[in-house]
Parts: C-alpha cells; sequence; structure tokens
C-alpha cells in the first residue's frame, strides 16, 4: 500500500515538472514546446553547421544525416586549413 501510495506520487511530480517544463518554453517562445516545434523568432543561422542543426531540430534530417553532414564539412575544413603541429621538442633535464 504504501509503495503504490509513493508510487502515485512520484508519477505525480514527473508530470507536474513535465507540464511546468513545457510551460515555461512555451512562455519563453511563444511558441508550442512539441517535438519538432521551432519557434517563429529563431534567427536564420550564419554558418552551414547551424543551418545543419536548425534541420535537426526541425527534423528535417536525421541524425544519421546531420552526423555524416558534419563529418564531411569536418574534412574539408582539415583540407582546406591543415593543422600546423610543432616541431617535437625535447623537453629541458631536469636540475
Amino acid at each position: 500500500m504504501l509503495g503504490a501510495v509513493l508510487l502515485l506520487g512520484l508519477m505525480a511530480a514527473a508530470v507536474f515538472t513535465v507540464w511546468s517544463i513545457r510551460r515555461a518554453v512555451r512562455e519563453a517562445t511563444g511558441a508550442p514546446a512539441g517535438p519538432g516545434a521551432v519557434p517563429a523568432q529563431v534567427r536564420s543561422p550564419q554558418t552551414l553547421e547551424g543551418a545543419l542543426t536548425l534541420q535537426l531540430v526541425a527534423g528535417e534530417i536525421t541524425g544519421p544525416q546531420y552526423r555524416r553532414a558534419m563529418a564531411t564539412l569536418a574534412a574539408r575544413d582539415a583540407e582546406r586549413h591543415p593543422l600546423d603541429v610543432p616541431p617535437d621538442v625535447t623537453p629541458p633535464e631536469v636540475a
């Protein structure tokens, strides 16, 4: 009996928490807080990474498509702007 009451209390607390978070998001953005909901006030992204992120959040592309596109961007960036590795320097000897 006590376990059922405790479980019911925990479930009520979880539902209340989700409800209050959704309400706070709705009040802050003026848009519904549902899956794939992107607020109207979102500025257009300034980078390709931002555009991909917006597409992922909006549900226009899937997670694997996003990761593949980001990997392609990283490879292209590494090709265009390779890292300059400093020469191998031996550490000074301990005195």
